[in-house]
């Protein structure tokens, strides 16, 4: 961001309007023990000698080697993402709705779409969406929508920020949410959908693989969900795609899922996209806004903005949804991402992510200590492993070495009190995991 200058005139003024006396008082909501110290910065420096300043400062940085997934992944990001990206025509403020809308915003949109598509094996998909947990939240809308039904199955293993902020969308609603049980290997099992199935349910939703690392049986839930005729609602991480099963392939009806994964950076988790892919009887209902592509009046490849089921464009009670608009340069990222990868080396990125964690995996529950979680499940990236040791005494030790440590379970769940979820991406190397297993052996 460039930096801008103002007088103490304009200081003055911009006070005034917000009703504040000093700068400072904007940052009264972060605790005192958050804040860096007083940044001795002398008046009168020149540019160059401010740049070098907060450059001695940046440097003081040291980035933590992560091994904690749970929803925001430490990929690697090629440098073709942030070539594309970067470009003016698209890093805009400008939000890419309106009709008038450039013909690069809208093709770049319909390119999006058109891999989305194929990645989960759907006919249709979105321009995309906030996050992941707001997709899941529209896959939940849009399945009462469709079935004109009151009740959500809800996998205990799906995202627990995505569980609430289902809840938090269906809040005024008639709509019921039920969880199922989760098995002894982490999983849902056919029967416990059948169980629970009736014939006011909309829609099963299950993730996988799931907040635990598990990967589900997708093709029984899949038709287990069928059996009252509720709709399936699968949710996805786009990078397992390249290795297992695409939903599409065992019948999903809605495909929703985090897009962070496909060329964003962590970031603090966000800004993401988040991404939903539909059968087609299901694509006039869906949220959002769908690029399409045509020809003009001189026979000349064009794109258009098909569908926008918003209340701004329609009248509010038959719009499918208040979402405001796409996250487009994002969704530009995934486009760019999958792109480069193309369907081979995305089957092998998928591979090194499974190989790698497995490896970790292995050392792990070798140690003295540690334990399977799950031993007889399989896994993506992610894998739960219970310990008998001091897990306040395991990240301390590991945040001292430069690791950001696998996430503490325990409030997950009475169950997960002594877990820890490890993730390990194709970013983890042999000797950064061999060093995490020596560090483990020690504590």
């Amino acid at each position: 961001m460039d930096y801008t200058s103002q007088n103490q005139k304009d200081k003055q003024e911009m006070l005034k309007v917000l009703g504040i006396s000093n700068a400072e008082e904007l940052f009264d909501v972060v605790p005192e023990n958050l804040k860096a110290k007083e940044l001795n910065i002398s008046g009168g420096q020149s540019e160059q000698e401010l740049l070098n300043t907060f450059k001695n400062l940046a440097s003081k940085n040291k980035p933590l080697i992560s091994f904690r997934g749970a929803g925001i992944y430490d990929h690697y990001i090629p440098s073709l993402v942030g070539e594309i990206t970067g470009r003016s025509e698209f890093w805009t403020a400008y939000t890419p709705y309106q009709a008038e809308a450039s013909q690069g915003t809208l093709q770049a949109i319909f390119e999006y779409q058109s891999m989305i598509s194929a990645l989960t094996a759907m006919d249709t998909s979105n321009a995309s969406l906030y996050d992941g947990a707001s997709a899941a939240a529209e896959a939940a809308m849009l399945a009462l929508r469709a079935t004109g039904k009151n009740k959500i199955l809800v996998s205990p293993a799906l995202h627990p920020e995505y569980l609430q902020t289902i809840k938090t969308y269906l809040e005024n609603s008639k709509a019921k949410i039920a969880m199922l049980n989760l098995s002894v290997n982490g999983n849902i099992e056919k029967g416990m959908v059948l169980a629970a199935l009736d014939d006011d349910t909309a829609a099963v939703i299950i993730q996988s693989p799931n907040y635990l690392g598990v990967i589900e049986d997708m093709d029984a839930l899949s038709a287990a969900s069928k059996e009252s005729n509720s709709l399936f609602v699968a949710v996805v991480n786009p990078i397992s795609l390249g290795f297992f099963k695409a939903p599409g392939e065992y019948g999903a009806d809605i495909v929703a899922g985090e897009g962070q994964i496909l060329g964003c950076p962590m970031s603090f988790g966000g800004a993401t996209f988040g991404f939903m892919a539909v059968k087609k009887a299901l694509e006039w209902k869906m949220p959002g806004r769908i690029v399409g592509q045509t020809v003009d009046k001189d026979g000349k490849r064009g794109f258009v903005l098909t569908l926008q089921s918003r209340e701004q464009h329609i009248r509010r009670e038959r719009a499918t949804s208040n979402i405001c608009t796409n996250a487009a340069l994002n969704a530009l990222a995934g486009c760019v991402y999958l792109s480069g990868w193309g369907n081979d080396g995305l089957k092998k990125l998928a591979q090194t992510n499974i190989s790698k964690a497995r490896y970790a995996f292995n050392k792990i529950k070798a140690i003295e200590g540690f334990k399977s979680k799950f031993e007889h499940s399989v896994f993506f990236n992610e894998f739960v492993i219970e310990t008998k040791k001091d897990i306040k005494k395991i990240n301390k030790a590991l945040v001292k070495n430069g690791f950001l440590p696998p996430l503490d379970l325990s409030y997950f769940g009475g169950q997960f009190k002594n877990c820890l979820l490890f993730c390990v991406t194709e970013q983890r190397t042999k000797a950064e995991i061999d060093k995490l297993i020596e560090i483990l052996a020690k504590v």
